[in-house]
């Protein structure tokens, strides 16, 4: 394991040795040098799958105006599944610029879209670096997984159908939920509930668990542990992802994940798991966190709190979206 150890940037940062080859780092910019244990960030859902123009960019400027110490996402920034490395080059140089602008420490996690085949992981690697990491700031913990490692790709008739309504997204906003609506259906016309389900698992390797073991065993003083990832694993029973839990099960901690474009909050063991809805990234039904919207947490004198930033109808608590088990 590779440890950039910033004492004087209040950050350790973590990962595997050999992904450091180039040089790449999946976030922007560093902390800043006098953060303590009272600290703020932001967290910023799904841009895609298919994009509503404009209202990402919106979110950005929220999180600029709340001005966090530092931002993490749930992955999905670009449409992705590209076959041409340009074209995949393209969406990046975008979505990086306008990060660049935010001029706000930023941490990138690996999505679906991101890093959907041979593709999107090359191209990654070459910006990115890795797709997995930690980092501690003083006496909290920040955990970033990759649920996408080995990634099988889509057939080529669906991601036709895919750039297609992207593309009526773009042309004409105003219609996109029926566009998106008529998209489903073709989806799933046909697939089994078996089917569905396993698009939605995680992909996490033996590799990876033992490097967040490794790095949770030399950080076993910490007061919380902050957990990212795309797919929110905790809704599936997938056998890796209940090793990496039970890791965590003497910690306080909270986890992060997007990928179902709505904002629900499980309460398990007194732990908060949140998956966050949308910023900017389609509609995927009418639940009450069938939102746009970011997520604003801060730790103070060892309590974290949450406020929800709707991007069209402001600030509401973390409560009003927690879901029965």
């Amino acid at each position: 394991m590779h440890v950039i150890d910033q004492k004087k940037l209040g950050t350790q940062h973590y990962f595997k040795e050999d992904f450091s080859k180039n040089g790449k780092r999946p976030w922007f910019g560093d902390m800043s040098t006098h953060l303590e244990n009272d600290f703020s960030f932001a967290v910023v859902g799904d841009r895609c799958g298919i994009t509503t123009p404009g209202i990402f960019e919106k979110g950005l400027q929220v999180v600029k105006g709340l001005n966090p110490d530092f931002v993490l996402s749930v992955g999905d920034f670009i449409e992705g599944y590209w076959d041409q490395e340009e074209a995949a080059h393209g969406e990046w140089d975008y979505i990086d610029q306008l990060i660049k602008e935010v001029d706000i420490p930023f941490y990138l996690t690996v999505g679906n879209h991101d890093y959907g085949n041979d593709t999107m992981v090359k191209v990654w690697r070459e910006r990115k670096g890795f797709e997995y990491y930690a980092f501690r700031l003083n006496d909290y913990l920040f955990l970033v997984l990759n649920t996408e490692e080995n990634p099988l790709g889509m057939p080529e008739s669906f991601v036709k159908s895919f750039r297609d309504i992207t593309n009526q997204v773009v042309e004409n906003p105003a219609k996109a939920r029926g566009y998106i609506e008529e998209f489903f259906g073709q989806m799933t016309e046909g697939a089994s509930e078996e089917d569905i389900e396993k698009g939605n698992l995680p992909h996490i390797s033996d590799e990876q668990l033992q490097f967040f073991a490794e790095v949770l065993h030399e950080n076993n003083d910490v007061k919380h542990t902050f957990v990212f990832m795309h797919k929110p694993a905790w809704k599936t029973k997938d056998p890796k992802f209940s090793q990496f839990e039970n890791m965590l099960e003497s910690r306080m901690y909270t986890m992060f994940a997007g990928h179902l474009h709505q904002l629900e909050v499980t309460k398990k063991n007194n732990r908060n798991y949140i998956q966050m809805g949308r910023t900017g990234a389609c509609w995927h039904g009418d639940s009450v966190g069938s939102i746009d919207h970011i997520l604003f947490v801060t730790v103070k004198n060892g309590e974290v709190g949450f406020q929800v930033i709707e991007l069209d109808d402001g600030v509401s608590d973390l409560e009003k979206y927690e879901v029965n088990q």
